[in-house]
């Protein structure tokens, strides 16, 4: 294939990366009021790393999703637009949870830790396919 052309595969590609773009709009959506302050979930700050963990996710099957496509040709360029892009969608989250859910607030703490999952990702990308995030092979 020549170089930056894109590339036409599957619409399964984009089914993971749909359902954990979902379940962050879901996790962002529940209502707060049901947790304490002095509940172990709140001590430990279990909200972040449940952030971290969804962001991770998402990231991973967005860069696989993203990667089949040949979307990005180098590695560097990818990586700046999955961090960008995970530090838009979080703060966007976070920006509608505390405006528009009960019992819930913004917090940026929650966007450090959603850009963090997200070059968890990256990394977990090269140890996975063993490159840098741009081009795998397709289906």
């Amino acid at each position: 294939m020549a170089s930056g052309v894109t590339q036409t595969v599957g619409a399964r590609v984009w089914w993971a990366p749909a359902l954990f773009t979902t379940g962050a709009l879901c996790m962002h959506a529940l209502p707060g009021g049901d947790l304490r302050a002095d509940d172990w979930w709140a001590l430990w700050h279990m909200d972040k790393v449940l952030h971290f963990l969804a962001f991770a996710c998402w990231g991973l099957a967005m860069s696989i999703a993203l990667a089949k496509q040949r979307l990005f040709q180098t590695g560097a360029r990818f990586e700046v637009v999955m961090v960008a892009g995970a530090a838009i969608l979080g703060t966007v989250l976070e920006g509608l949870q505390g405006v528009c859910v009960p019992n819930r607030s913004s917090e940026m703490a929650d966007v450090v830790a959603d850009v963090a999952g997200a070059a968890l990702a990256l990394f977990a990308f090269r140890v996975i396919f063993g490159c840098r995030p741009g081009r795998i092979a397709t289906d």
